[in-house]
């Protein structure tokens, strides 16, 4: 009898220790005050150079199974992205492209805290290498609430940004 007590006692001490941390302390992912801003997508730049087209001889001089009429680099550009907040510069990165051949997809992931208020808020993106200009760009005003989580990516089928 006093081995099933002892052992209900050392049970419900157990169970009240996990209840006690399982509530104290506190923990706070942020701020009262704070959001989330996440920049997330993966997007293949344009290819280093132009496709051409192979001549008659070309195709002739290589084996069946490698036939292709075209002929195409597979590296591709690096991708560049800026995400700017009233004018705050959040991110800015030139990301390579992945695979050994650099023929990849370049992959964005940032995850950022910010205060909560009104933004107004640009992000580009350069996909062609060339100078400093955006090849897609966005800019729009938007209030942050405490505690959202602000998602920007990219739509390749639509070319365009999308905030959710």
């Amino acid at each position: 009898m006093i081995r099933v007590l002892g052992q209900a006692g050392a049970y419900a001490s157990f169970v009240l220790v996990i209840g006690l941390f399982s509530v104290w302390p506190e923990y706070r992912l942020l701020g009262e005050r704070e959001a989330i801003v996440s920049l997330t997508f993966s997007h293949a730049a344009k290819r280093v150079g132009e496709c051409r087209r192979r001549t008659q001889e070309e195709l002739n001089a290589l084996p069946p199974n490698m036939r292709k009429p075209d002929d195409c680099p597979r590296q591709r550009h690096p991708v560049q992205v800026e995400l700017r907040f009233n004018d705050r510069l959040l991110y800015s990165e030139t990301i390579l492209p992945s695979g050994l051949w650099k023929d990849g997809k370049a992959n964005v992931y940032r995850r950022t805290t910010i205060d909560a208020g009104d933004y107004e808020i640009f992000i580009g993106m350069n996909e062609s290498g060339t100078g400093d200009d955006f090849d897609y760009e966005m800019q729009t005003d938007l209030t942050i609430f405490p505690g959202q989580n602000l998602v920007v990516s990219f739509d390749d089928l639509q070319k365009t940004f999308v905030i959710e």
